[in-house]
């Protein structure tokens, strides 16, 4: 209206938009139109929609169609001849589907000791003795003091899961009367609602160290928000910025922060330090059990008595080869049991490494064949003598793979070039330490082929020649001549 104010008090259309900051256009729109503008043009909405509107009120009364998301709808309406835009049927879906009123939350409070809230965090990527290593971290925290347990690890399989809620129990003094986790599987197999079936690792633990586990529903995390929100002051206030070369001092420097720093902190809910409402609900927790975090499986050794473990060979005595032993799985190392006994413990390999073997549980060496490497043995003894048996004491030594071979050759060539060039080529193989088939031949044909220069005796003396001596003007005459 306001422009048709101006236009009455005689300013022209220029002057008009001039002082309104708008279009000669849009000042004319606004004098042809009683409304006031908007800066927004005006469509014909919904026209193309029209004729599927008994269509969408058919699905949107269905109990089942009702639960389709737009763009299922969209689909659907395209089958059926709909050449409009998405836009359009949101807009008229929004009509019937309003936003739902956002309703308070309801604050969940604990006894002391009541319950634990435990969960996985990814920390990233940091390179520990060298290696681009993925860290994740263990959050465990107390929910009526707020005391906070952290474990940083390499890895979320069940064994480390077990382990880091024995060690939080260790780091507690006590066990809580439940423990509320969300459903990994190392925890949860499966579920159906309420009806829970927990991992049997899981579930031994529970019974082992008396607490009751519990799962929230799932896409439901603020049922235990009180480690949800841990895990950021966790990364924030400990591990952002801080180098990590051994994972192990690293974990000792993560008791000392919550010692110190995390767990003296006044929090902002209970208005306290969690250390000194821990003096209260230290006392309401269940006393610990030694609780041995083992996990067990039967394992058959391979033909060379090596037992594949997370893509590591590791050892057992050579007797246990290609029979059945359980191993037992724990955070230090394996153990290999038979019959209720461990024949073999390794810890686990550093990374890099594929095979793990004891000195003890090496093979034998291959034995000669007794009977006749001793026959041969003694004619070439018979033959060489000293020389000879020292010989075959090396071949049994250093070549028990082909005793026999070596000492048949020594034979041959004693009949082939003579007892004094073989004698002289084993002596040369003995001071040089070489026990290998065929280099005794190579060294007969060499030695062979040299001659034989004998030389006389080193006092015999060489015979006196008389040589005629002459004066040097003989040759000047001849010269002349």
């Amino acid at each position: 209206m306001d422009f048709h104010m101006l236009r009455r008090q005689g300013l022209s259309i220029r002057k008009i938009a001039a002082l309104r900051g708008v279009s000669r256009n849009a000042v004319w729109r606004a004098l042809r139109s009683p409304m006031l503008p908007t800066g927004k043009r005006r469509r014909q909405q919904g026209t193309k929609l029209e004729p599927f509107h008994a269509q969408m009120a058919a699905w949107l009364n269905d109990p089942v169609k009702a639960q389709w998301t737009g763009a299922r709808m969209l689909d659907e309406l395209q089958d059926r001849g709909y050449t409009g835009g998405r836009t359009v049927l949101n807009d008229y879906l929004r009509a019937f589907r309003p936003k739902p009123a956002v309703m308070a939350e309801a604050r969940f409070h604990v006894k002391p000791g009541q319950q634990a809230q435990i969960d996985w965090a990814e920390m990233g990527s940091v390179p520990i003795d060298g290696v681009m290593t993925k860290v994740y971290a263990f959050v465990a925290i107390l929910a009526w003091s707020r005391t906070l347990f952290v474990r940083f690890t390499t890895d979320m399989r069940l064994l480390t899961w077990l382990d880091c809620h024995r060690r939080a129990f260790e780091f507690f003094g006590g066990v809580p009367h439940e423990v509320l986790i969300d459903n990994l599987k190392t925890g949860v197999e499966s579920r159906a609602g309420g009806t829970i079936r927990w991992h049997p690792a899981y579930a031994a633990l529970a019974v082992g160290c008396g607490f009751v586990p519990m799962a929230h529903f799932p896409m439901r995390p603020k049922t235990k928000g009180r480690v949800e929100r841990i895990v950021r002051f966790a990364r924030e206030r400990f591990f952002t910025g801080r180098g990590l070369t051994n994972l192990d001092s690293f974990n000792l420097e993560a008791i000392e922060w919550l010692d110190k720093r995390a767990n003296r902190r006044v929090h902002r809910m209970t208005a306290a330090r969690p250390c000194d409402r821990f003096k209260v609900e230290r006392a309401a927790l269940l006393p610990l059990v030694d609780y041995d975090v083992v996990l067990e499986e039967t394992r058959v050794a391979d033909a060379y008595a090596l037992v594949s473990c997370d893509g590591v060979r590791y050892s057992v005595p050579p007797n246990h080869a290609r029979k059945p032993l359980t191993m037992q799985r724990r955070p230090d190392g394996l153990s290999f049991v038979v019959d209720g006994t461990v024949v073999r413990w390794h810890p686990y390999a550093k990374p890099g490494i594929r095979l793990v073997q004891a000195p003890e549980d090496l093979p034998p060496k291959p034995q000669p064949r007794h009977e006749r490497f001793v026959q041969l043995a003694d004619r070439v003894a018979e033959n060489f003598g000293e020389l000879g048996r020292c010989y075959a004491a090396e071949i049994e030594r250093r070549a028990p793979h082909a005793p026999l071979a070596l000492l048949r050759e020594v034979l041959e060539r004693e009949t082939e070039f003579g007892r004094p060039i073989v004698a002289a080529v084993i002596e040369s193989l003995l001071q040089f330490s070489v026990v290998r088939l065929g280099t005794l031949s190579r060294l007969c044909h060499r030695f062979a082929a040299i001659p034989n220069c004998t030389m006389g005796s080193p006092h015999q003396r060489i015979a006196e020649i008389e040589i005629e001596k002459r004066e040097l003007s003989v040759y000047d005459d001849e010269a002349a001549a």
